[in-house]
């Protein structure tokens, strides 16, 4: 119900039953692969539904929580189609205080991926939404500021649970695979995971050993496949 992805509590229960504990455990932020997406200003966008799910969440609070996640996206929406001009008295503006050049025009969105640009900003140029509360414009700054680190740790949770009951060859010489970290290959050569979900759950191995796995399963899947294929052409 709880996956580690998805909360700290659901890091704790899966490492409580799937590691090798040999101290007092401690849950800690760094005991979670997946810090960028367990942040406090996204704990009610992980969490509210399911609570609404097991009836701890009630009408009034769910409300709130749909209208806040609403006008999120619409003011994100908003972000992406709205542009500011470089020949414009206000993109002028813009582009002198930042000391970063505006060619043609550019989105408010990719004004707020520029370092040091914030949604504060776009209130003092009169280019945000002043109906949002502040923690909605956060909320949607947060989004875009880091959407491409963002997707791209989503993207491993997926790839990761896509793989996980895909099975281990017996024979796997993990030592052999360089872009293993020297933790995990010693890892997963003393416990010997049947597939990568089991894999993925020993200490030590991260996500990027999991990827770095997957990539070393593939590249052999093909191998195979290519040796199949001139066996039969030379038969």
């Amino acid at each position: 119900m709880l996956p580690r992805e998805q909360s700290y509590i659901g890091t704790l229960l899966d490492d409580l039953c799937t590691k090798d504990l040999r101290e007092p455990y401690r849950m800690l932020t760094s005991r979670s692969e997946y810090r960028l997406l367990l942040r406090s200003d996204n704990a009610d966008q992980r969490l509210t539904t399911l609570g609404r799910e097991i009836g701890l969440i009630d009408d009034r609070r769910w409300a709130r929580f749909t209208r806040k996640y609403a006008n999120i996206a619409a003011e994100k929406a908003r972000l992406h189609d709205t542009r500011v001009k470089e020949h414009d008295d206000l993109g002028q503006r813009i582009a002198a205080a930042t000391q970063q050049r505006i060619k043609g025009s550019i989105t408010l969105a990719d004004l707020l991926r520029r370092p040091g640009f914030h949604y504060v900003d776009l209130n003092r140029y009169g280019l945000g939404n002043l109906a949002l509360s502040r923690e909605e414009q956060e909320g949607a700054e947060i989004d875009i500021k880091y959407s491409g680190y963002i997707q791209r740790q989503q993207t491993q949770i997926d790839q990761i649970a896509k793989n996980a009951n895909r099975k281990l060859p017996e024979t796997i010489d993990y030592t052999a695979i360089d872009t293993l970290s020297k933790e995990a290959r010693e890892k997963l050569t003393l416990v010997k995971p049947l597939t990568v979900g089991q894999a993925s759950r020993i200490g030590g191995v991260n996500p990027a050993d999991v990827n770095a796995l997957l990539v070393y399963l593939e590249i052999q899947s093909r191998r195979e496949a290519l040796t199949t294929g001139v066996g039969v052409l030379a038969s």
